[in-house]
């Protein structure tokens, strides 16, 4: 997969570019990500390392392809819009990609190739088949027949995933229905009625890492070596 490793650059730069700029947004938008995930380790005596790490996956994703931060663009949308001059070569062309095909969803783990880095996934919420191109997948042994929750964008006509934060669900796809992790559940009209206009990729986590979250208990978010 040629243009792989540029997709991994300007991501990875787009990143690194806005986490030392931090100061410009990190408090509102942290106290915004805190109050509504509450994540459960923030209760504990004391965080590991691990907790610390992937809570900030978890935020730097939604922030940078999610999160407004000025004249409703996104990091991700800035960058590609006024690329400054230190950006890797075809840099603001691939974010621009990125931006226009990117989605986080929950995709059933139909086949994979590890030879190949090739794995065919099926949102489990429109029944869309994408030909995905993601070692990281395609190496993590027990990552089968369940589900993955990924984020994945289309870029010079090839499906590859582009987030850093996997959430692997090891029962059935169809165990949930329609109301499956990162769907709007009865008891958030009661409990949370914002979760509404959240965006699944929010809804999500929360569900996973949220003091509140309904699969908190059952599901494990972890960071795995690819």
């Amino acid at each position: 997969m040629g243009n792989y490793q540029d997709v991994k650059d300007a991501v990875q730069f787009a990143a690194e570019w806005w986490v030392k700029r931090k100061w410009t947004f990190l408090n509102e938008a942290n106290e915004e990500f805190m109050e509504f995930v509450d994540p459960a380790v923030c209760y504990q005596d004391c965080l590991t390392e691990s907790d610390v790490v992937y809570l900030n996956m978890c935020f730097t994703e939604w922030v940078l392809f999610e999160r407004p931060l000025r004249r409703g663009r996104t990091p991700l949308q800035m960058l590609a819009d006024e690329p400054p001059s230190d950006a890797p070569a075809g840099a603001a062309d691939v974010l621009r990609q990125i931006d226009e095909t990117q989605l986080f969803s929950r995709f059933a783990i139909k086949d994979k190739d590890r030879e190949t880095g090739m794995v065919v996934l099926v949102d489990v919420r429109t029944d869309r088949r994408y030909d995905v191109y993601d070692p990281h997948i395609c190496e993590v042994e027990h990552w089968v027949d369940g589900s993955i929750g990924v984020r994945i964008a289309c870029v010079d006509g090839a499906w590859q995933a582009v987030g850093q934060v996997y959430l692997y669900d090891r029962s059935s796809p169809s165990a949930y229905q329609s109301d499956g992790p990162g769907e709007m559940h009865p008891e958030d009209y009661l409990r949370k009625p914002e979760a509404e206009f959240a965006g699944f990729y929010m809804r999500l986590v929360r569900d996973v890492i949220g003091v509140e979250g309904r699969y908190h208990e059952s599901m494990r978010a972890k960071e795995v070596a690819a």
